[in-house]
């Protein structure tokens, strides 16, 4: 039960206001009901408790199963209704939950990249989220944030600093008759990532720099 995700979105509205300067742009273009699958790029573990802040309507994170190793860690994430997602056994579980989910009309939110970017530019896509929208056909919400890796995690109450979030414009894959496939898997990823790509500056745009697609090995890609 997500009881503390209402509270956490009212503390971060009322004290960035003070603290901090969050702008956000493009909220108008958030479905306000519906399935929806919301893509954003990863800097820094200030990322969540942004988008919660920064999205007009609750999500539920699929997030790394690490996060709930630590109390604090498990605590927040079962708080504000994130679900563990294993990325080394393929994340088959939280998959599903994401499956039943869009049916109900809720909103996921993914990181394809799959992890924190080390370099704060955009990294290969993982193919998890291109599954889920193939299979479901729910609109794909591109989002990117920039600046949340200039303060550490524990200065977020407090961060005194500037970082933003852009808001784009929702969009569905192509409907495909007959399998998904490894190369349409990749394909319908990297639209994904030129997406995001595209709402941020030309410095976090990573291996999507200048629209280019980055060269997948021949296995492709991590599902999620």
């Amino acid at each position: 039960m997500a009881w503390l995700y209402q509270p956490s979105r009212r503390f971060g509205q009322i004290i960035w206001s003070v603290t901090g300067r969050l702008t956000v742009t493009g909220q108008e273009a958030m479905l306000p009901y519906g399935p929806l699958l919301v893509a954003s790029n990863h800097l820094s573990l200030n990322d969540p408790g942004t988008l919660v802040v920064a999205l007009p309507r609750p999500v539920v994170f699929l997030a790394k199963k690490e996060l709930w190793e630590k109390p604090i860690g498990r605590f927040y994430c079962n708080a504000v209704g994130a679900v563990p997602l294993d990325r080394q056994r393929g994340g088959g579980a939280a998959l599903r939950y994401a499956l039943q989910a869009l049916q109900q009309d809720k909103a996921i939110l993914m990181f394809p990249e799959g992890t924190i970017s080390p370099t704060a530019g955009l990294q290969r896509g993982r193919t998890g989220l291109a599954w889920l929208a193939l299979k479901t056909q729910a609109p794909i919400l591109p989002v990117g944030i920039w600046g949340s890796e200039k303060f550490a995690s524990w200065h977020m109450p407090v961060p005194l600093a500037r970082w933003q979030v852009s808001i784009g414009t929702p969009f569905t894959p192509p409907v495909i008759e007959g399998p998904i496939t490894r190369p349409l898997l990749n394909s319908v990823t990297d639209m994904v990532m030129q997406r995001i790509a595209a709402l941020l500056p030309e410095s976090y745009r990573g291996v999507y720099a200048a629209g280019q697609t980055p060269e997948r090995a021949s296995t492709g890609a991590e599902r999620t």
